[in-house]
C-alpha cells in the first residue's frame, strides 16, 4: 500500500522530523517523542521502571530543575557556550560574563556569572593530559545545569551546585555529533580528589543517582499500562514489533480521509506529509486553489490554521498521559533527590499550584481559567496533586538513547508559566 511505502522511506530517512519529535540539538526525547522505538520498546520500560530497575545501561540519574551551559578547555583557557554558534565560537570568561551583564534579573546574571568564574578556575586543576582528553581543545563541551539557591526555577534546592551531565561531541562547527555521560562523574571525580570540586560560590558535583524501588503495586500497575499499550496497538491492528510512528501515520491518514473524503489521494499524501511529517514543502497550498477548488481549498486552509495543532494534540494525548503517570508512579518509589528536603518542598508545590489555581479560577481571563482547567485536569490524569514531587525527573539510557521520565512536571511548569505570566 501506498501509505506503507511512504512510512518506510520516512524510517529509512533518519534526518527528517516527526511532527511529535523535539527540534532543538539536545533536546531530551520522553519516550514518547521517539520515533524509533517500538510497542515493544514501550513495554519493557514500563515492566523496568515499576521494577525499579532502569538501569539499562547506565545509573539511572536525576533530571534537575536549573540553568543549561556548556563549558570547555581551549588553547589553555576555560571557554563557555550556551547555543550553536557560540559551541562553534566558545567565549571566553571575561566574553562570557559580558553575555550577561545588565541582565533584567540580577539573580540570572549573578548565576551564569559566578559559575564561569568557578569553573574558569577549578577546571584548569585538570591535568593537561586530561584536559586534552576530555575536551579537544574545545571542539567538545561538558553540559551542565547551574544551580543557584538564590534563582529558583520551579524546584527550590537549598544548595548551589554546578552538576556535570556528559561530554557532547561537536563537529568543530557547533554542530552535536554525539553524547558521552561518563565524563560527567570522570572529571567530578577527578576535580573532588585534587580538591578542585568547590569554587566561591558553587561546588560541582555529578549526575545525581536516583535510588529506584519496585513499586508496591507493581502487578496491578503494570497490567493497567501495559494493557494502554496494547490498546493503541490494537486500534490499527499493529504488534510489539512495530514502531511506534506506524500508529500515527495511520492516525492522521484516517483523519485526513474522514475531514476531506473527496480530495484527491495525491492531495491526501501532500497534507499527510504536510501534518504528519511536518514536511511543509510537500504541497502547495498557494496553488492549492487551482487544484482542488477555491471552496475545498478554503476549507483545508482554514483546517491546517486552526485545527492542526489542536488534533496533533489529541493524537500524541494518550502517549503522553501513559509516559507521565508511568513517571509519576515511579517517582513514588524513587529517593535521593537533590532536594534536601524532599517532603517539605513537595508540599511547597502543592499548595503553590492549589492556592494561585483556586486564585485564578475565582480572578483571571477567561482564557486564563481555561489554560489552567486544562491543565488541572492533565495533572489529574497523570496523578493528582499528591503525585507532584520536588524533581524535574529521571533520566535513562536505552539501546543507546538518552531518556526522561518527567512525571507531573510538565504540568506543574505549565501551570506556573500560566499563573505568572498569563501564557
Amino acid at each position: 500500500m501506498k501509505h506503507i511505502k511512504l512510512f518506510e522511506q520516512w524510517l529509512a530517512d533518519k534526518s527528517q522530523p516527526f511532527l511529535f519529535e523535539g527540534g532543538a540539538a539536545g533536546h531530551m526525547a520522553h519516550p514518547f517523542d521517539d520515533k524509533d522505538l517500538t510497542f515493544g520498546d514501550f513495554k519493557a520500560m514500563i515492566d523496568a521502571g515499576l521494577r525499579g530497575e532502569l538501569n539499562f545501561e547506565e545509573d539511572a540519574t536525576e533530571k534537575t530543575d536549573g540553568q543549561n551551559a556548556f563549558a570547555t578547555i581551549q588553547d589553555g583557557e576555560v571557554k563557555f557556550a550556551r547555543n550553536k554558534g557560540e559551541l562553534k565560537n566558545p567565549m571566553t570568561l571575561s566574553e562570557f560574563k559580558n553575555k550577561f551583564e545588565g541582565h533584567a534579573s540580577k539573580l540570572v546574571q549573578d548565576t551564569f556569572q559566578f559559575a564561569a568564574q568557578d569553573l574558569a578556575r577549578l577546571l584548569m586543576n585538570l591535568s593537561p593530559a586530561d584536559q586534552e582528553k576530555y575536551f579537544k581543545n574545545g571542539k567538545d563541551f561538558m553540559n551542565m545545569e547551574l544551580i543557584y539557591s538564590q534563582n529558583p526555577n520551579v524546584i527550590h534546592y537549598d544548595t548551589d551546585v554546578i552538576q556535570f551531565h556528559g561530554i557532547k561531541e561537536t563537529d568543530g562547527n557547533g554542530n552535536i555529533t554525539g553524547t558521552n555521560n561518563k565524563p560527567a562523574k570522570e572529571i567530578a571525580d577527578i576535580l573532588k580528589k585534587v580538591e578542585s570540586d568547590i569554587g566561591k560560590t558553587f561546588k560541582i558535583i555529578p549526575p545525581r543517582v536516583i535510588k529506584l524501588q519496585k513499586d508496591l503495586d507493581f502487578t496491578t500497575n503494570k497490567k493497567r499500562f501495559i494493557n494502554q499499550v496494547n490498546a493503541l496497538e490494537k486500534r490499527y491492528g499493529l504488534t510489539d514489533s512495530d514502531e511506534v510512528a506506524k500508529y500515527h501515520e495511520m492516525w492522521w491518514r484516517e483523519l485526513i480521509d474522514k475531514q476531506f473524503p473527496t480530495l484527491s489521494q495525491d492531495v491526501k499524501e501532500g497534507l499527510l506529509k504536510r501534518w504528519a511529517y511536518g514536511d511543509k514543502k510537500s504541497l502547495n497550498m498557494r496553488s492549492l486553489a487551482k487544484q482542488i477548488g477555491p471552496k475545498e481549498a478554503a476549507l483545508v486552509k482554514k483546517f491546517d490554521k486552526e485545527d492542526v495543532a489542536k488534533k496533533y494534540k489529541e493524537n500524541i494525548r494518550p502517549f503522553e498521559d501513559l509516559f507521565l503517570e508511568l513517571g509519576s508512579v515511579i517517582l513514588k518509589n524513587a529517593s535521593d533527590f537533590l532536594a534536601a528536603n524532599p517532603s517539605d518542598e513537595a508540599q511547597r508545590l502543592r499548595s503553590q499550584i492549589q492556592t494561585a489555581g483556586s486564585k485564578i479560577k475565582k480572578t483571571g481571563g477567561a482564557d486564563q481559567v481555561r489554560k489552567v482547567e486544562a491543565e488541572l485536569a492533565r495533572l489529574d490524569r497523570i496523578g493528582g496533586i499528591e503525585s507532584i514531587f520536588p524533581t524535574e525527573g529521571i533520566v535513562f539510557k536505552y539501546k543507546g538513547k538518552i531518556y526522561k521520565l518527567t512525571g507531573t512536571f510538565a504540568a506543574i511548569n505549565q501551570l506556573l508559566g500560566i499563573m505568572k505570566y498569563g501564557r
